[in-house]
């Protein structure tokens, strides 16, 4: 048997077929009254039953009824697991699919925290792979595309900062940037950034295009993960649970 860990506490059984999943509730159509009435609450996942324009709602539904039951009828243990579903169908190499369990993933930590801290460290991984290795910003000389012909040799990573005498402001470098250039923030909302140069190339990220963001935060909590740049994930983090 296969198996896909959600949590510390939580799992997904991976199976060819519909054979022995009586208990499971098709995750498209989870209803209160049935999981009364199984006395367990355990989830097919059968990806050939709901496409990708799906996952939105099917998700804030799930996130509903988990919200309403007791910890001692969620799942049942197997080999040493709680298992609380099953995937049928599942392609590992799709990427479609890896991100609806990392939704469904997020759903299963038991406090808001944990959850967010989850949401974040996944999203801002997300980023910089999309970025490795493939200098779309075409460093050169320490220089990016953006800022070639300029002396700036820290591209994105200065912001406007106000000054007590003088002009009201100045630009300096972000007070995150380390000697070697590297971030020391983690800041999701600088990594989701993308200048004039990266959007000619089509490289733009939005919110709504990333569903792990879409679906598990308001429109005021959105507003700081775009907005809260030069910040670091503590800050940011302490915010969105006040919302």
């Amino acid at each position: 048997m296969e198996f896909i860990k959600l949590t510390s506490n939580y799992y997904l059984e991976i199976k060819k077929d519909n054979k022995d999943i009586e208990l499971a509730l098709d995750i498209t159509n989870i209803k209160l009254k049935n999981i009364k009435k199984n006395k367990i609450f355990m989830l097919k996942i059968d990806f050939n039953t709901f496409i990708k324009d799906d996952y939105k709602k099917i998700l804030k539904h799930l996130i509903f009824i988990k919200s309403m039951l007791p910890i001692d009828k969620i799942g049942i243990e197997k080999d040493s697991k709680k298992v609380v579903g099953y995937l049928i169908n599942y392609d590992e190499n799709n990427q479609s699919h890896n991100d609806f369990i990392s939704a469904i993933r997020a759903i299963f930590y038991n406090n808001r925290y944990d959850r967010y801290n989850y949401i974040y460290d996944t999203v801002c991984d997300y980023l910089d792979s999309f970025f490795y290795g493939k200098n779309l910003c075409d460093f050169k000389n320490n220089k990016c595309g953006e800022k070639r012909n300029t002396n700036s040799t820290i591209g994105c990573c200065r912001h406007f900062k106000i000054k007590l005498l003088g002009p009201l402001t100045k630009l300096v470098p972000c007070e995150h940037l380390k000697e070697d250039y590297t971030c020391g923030a983690k800041c999701i909302s600088c990594k989701l950034f993308t200048c004039d140069y990266l959007r000619k190339k089509g490289v733009i990220f939005k919110i709504k295009d990333i569903l792990l963001l879409d679906v598990f935060f308001n429109p005021i909590q959105k507003y700081f993960i775009k907005y809260m740049v030069f910040t670091t994930k503590e800050k940011i983090l302490k915010r969105l649970m006040i919302f």
